[in-house]
């Protein structure tokens, strides 16, 4: 049995010599600006450590070792000159291959030409494959070269990998125990943030304040930790330096952002921001400005920090909490800056050192308008440093009789709406001279900025004073106001209307109850004008309660608002209050509307099923095919003439109106209960209008499928744009 010896050519390496190398290799590496931990002067101060270890032990490494790493570093370079470099590095080696001579110094050379090379490429692909390839090739190198030392360097160079291993583990684990005593402070810290943001948007400044003061506990309690002398040796390890920094930072910088967001929205008192005897503070909705500011710098001084630690060396745990704080701050930003704007602008919405004059028409769905409804009674309110008063209050047969009176024209009006609607009454006589009904029929269109503007032309002419704005709210806007006011009694039909029966009281119990229609009509100017005045000589709730009472019914486009002022309307269109139709997206967009052409109030039996969808075909065509059904439930007898009948001679219970199909221009089929029918096409706020009549009896429905032609587009989701009509039924 014979014993078997390896043995390993031992390079005569002149250790002065090397390390003056490797110092010179490691300091140039210094400056490569790699970023194995995130600081600055702990990378430079690894890199050039670990550079200059690998490059002394490739003094004594096999030649072909520190040539293949830097002809590997000359490949993956993308730097040409950094290539060249490797291309050196690789000749070198090669020619101390032929000569078979030690030449420890040039083997250091090179070997400092590999790591130079590769810790400057830039190679594209997964996580981290530049540096995987640089930590592969450096640790190879290390050890073969290693290997070729004598004894004692190698047992020292061996205590000093275990030393490394051993300080590398137990600071991994000294992190992880940090980690997990810090992860429930970063998310409880991230849902109260988020619950807080959600609270500010509602208005809601002192529950917000206390959930973001929530917040910054929580994070400051994982700062804490993340932050101490426990977690402190992890910064030196590449790869978990960045958890444990981002971890931190993130903690740190949020505690303080939402700490600051908490102080902040402690200075506002929402109780000074109230309507009192009709009257508003316009110097407590000013000094709401610079604390709301404070709250935007707050916020976005943590979003700053949720983007720069959001970075793909983030344990997974952590960067989902990064990203889901960072989207519901991106989120927030555009609603903050709404309510800075309504801020900085309510004070000269509100009179503020100039009277503001303003136009409220009430609606009603019963006789359905595009916009929504006929308008049954209309305010004038006048505002003057805060100081709200109605100064005129009426029926639209005033606003009717007064515009024909005085030969209103409509020659100033929106040309757009006057060649779309020109017909029902606002450009029939010289100069565009308005008909009888032109009140009555105002609401026709559904882009509401068109009839806000035409109703400010037309009110001077029509007995009124000039306007800087106008408002429209329907039944179910006023039912949400007399949740401020209490019962009205109304004495004309004998009822107290209670809050929760406004709407249904307005849309039909009247009907039933009135069937002397003056006194119906005199009813509801009792019940319009009381709500008014008990909403200007009483106190209303908070602006956090009154956005969370009127904000479904903005959404559903039922109370809208506008005035001349740019900047006011830029605000207005942004939070939904301006009532523009929705600008048509490239996968198109579906609408219609109704207008009652029977003059009766019909139209709180009308149901509407809508069904909106984009379909691709085979070769990548597209369609958006919408389907209408609209169906008549109204009966045929048991109700007064005025709610069901007409005076076009048809059968009691039959319902005549106008309807407009919406979409884009290319409409290639319609169909009306499977029969092709056409239709004329006009443009309305940078849609297409496609108009017909129809007669429905009662209990009868129609369908209706409409297809438009759609641009190709890449495969993905596709989303129409839909807006809706606001019925007497508040389903969509």
């Amino acid at each position: 049995m014979t014993d078997s010896v390896t043995f390993v050519r031992r390079n005569r390496v002149d250790e002065r010599l090397a390390l003056g190398i490797a110092g010179v290799a490691g300091v140039v590496a210094a400056t490569a600006g790699a970023e194995p931990t995130g600081s600055p002067a702990i990378d430079a101060l690894l890199v050039a450590l670990l550079v200059a270890a690998v490059v002394w032990a490739s003094a004594s490494a096999p030649w072909w070792a520190p040539a293949s790493a830097s002809g590997l570093g000359a490949v993956v370079a993308l730097d040409p000159i950094v290539a060249l470099v490797g291309v050196a590095g690789f000749v070198i080696g090669l020619v101390i291959g032929v000569r078979r001579r030690d030449q420890s110094a040039l083997r250091a050379i090179v070997g400092a030409a590999a790591l130079n090379v590769l810790i400057r490429s830039e190679l594209d692909g997964f996580l981290g494959l530049s540096a995987l390839i640089g930590i592969s090739v450096s640790i190879a190198l290390f050890v073969v070269g290693v290997r070729r030392r004598p004894s004692v360097v190698r047992r020292w160079a061996r205590i000093g990998a275990a030393a490394t291993g051993a300080f590398t583990i137990a600071a991994v684990a000294a992190l992880a125990i940090s980690a997990v005593s810090a992860r429930s402070g970063i998310t409880d810290g991230a849902r109260l943030a988020k619950q807080a943001i959600a609270t500010l948007n509602d208005g809601d400044y002192s529950t917000a304040a206390d959930q973001f003061a929530d917040a910054s506990n929580s994070f400051r309690s994982a700062d804490q930790r993340l932050g101490g002398v426990l977690a402190a040796p992890s910064r030196l390890v590449p790869g978990v330096a960045q958890n444990a920094t981002a971890a931190a930072d993130l903690s740190a910088a949020a505690a303080a952002g939402t700490a600051d967001a908490a102080a902040a929205l402690r200075a506002i008192d929402p109780a000074s921001l109230t309507v009192v005897d009709g009257t508003i503070d316009l110097d407590a909705i000013e000094a709401v400005e610079a604390p709301l500011l404070q709250v935007q710098g707050a916020l976005d001084e943590l979003r700053l920090v949720t983007d720069e630690v959001d970075s793909p060396w983030l344990l997974g745990a952590i960067q989902t909490e990064v990203a889901d704080l960072d989207e519901r701050l991106d989120e927030n930003e555009p609603r903050l800056d709404n309510a800075i704007a309504a801020v900085q602008l309510a004070p000269q919405m509100l009179g503020n050192g100039d009277q503001r004059r303003y136009l409220i028409l009430f609606t009603t769905p019963a006789e359905a308008r595009g916009l929504g409804g006929f308008i049954g009674n209309f305010a004038e309110i006048t505002v003057a440093d805060g100081s709200i008063d109605v100064t005129r209050f009426g029926r639209t047969g005033e606003l009717n009789a007064a515009a024909s009176g005085n030969a209103a024209s409509c020659a100033e009006c929106p040309a757009e709406f006057i060649e779309r609607y020109g017909r029902f009454g606002f450009d029939i006589g010289p100069g565009g001279t308005v008909g009888t009904g032109a009140w009555s029929n105002l609401p026709v269109g559904a882009h509401f900025p068109y009839v806000a503007e035409t109703a400010a032309v037309l009110y001077p002419q029509s007995g009124g004073s000039p306007l800087d704005g106008v408002a429209v709210m329907d039944p179910y806007v006023l039912q949400a106001l007399m949740a401020y006011t209490g019962p009205i009694v109304v004495p004309e039909l004998g009822v107290t209307v209670q809050p929760q029966q406004a709407a249904e009281f307005i849309l039909r119990d009247q009907y039933v109850l009135g069937e002397d229609n003056e006194v119906r009509v005199e009813a509801l100017d009792t019940l319009g004008q009381a709500v008014i005045e008990r909403l200007l000589t009483g106190s209303l709730p908070e602006p956090s309660v009154i956005a969370r009472d009127l904000g479904p019914l903005i959404e559903e486009r039922r109370l809208l608002f506008w005035t001349y002022n740019a900047d006011e309307q830029e605000l207005l269109e942004r939070t939904g209050l301006l009532g523009s139709i929705p600008a048509l997206g490239d996968d198109g967009g579906f609408s219609v509307s109704v207008t009652n052409a029977g003059e009766s109030k019909i139209d709180v039996f009308l149901d509407r099923d809508v069904d909106v969808q984009v379909e691709t075909a085979a070769d990548g065509t597209r369609r958006l095919i919408a389907d209408v059904t609209l169906t008549n439930n109204a009966p045929s007898s048991g109700l007064p003439p005025y709610v069901i009948g007409n005076n076009y001679g048809l059968p009691s219970g039959t319902s005549r109106m106008v309807l407009t199909f919406y979409g884009p221009p290319a409409l290639v089929a319609a169909t009306r209960n499977g029969a092709p029918m056409s239709l004329a096409p006009q443009t309305e706020a940078g849609w297409i209008g496609y108009g017909l009549n129809e007669v429905l009896g009662p209990g009868a429905s129609v369908d209706f499928r409409l297809e438009f032609q759609l641009e190709p587009a890449d495969d993905g989701l596709h989303v129409p744009v839909v807006w809706w009509q606001p019925l007497a039924d508040r389903r969509p």
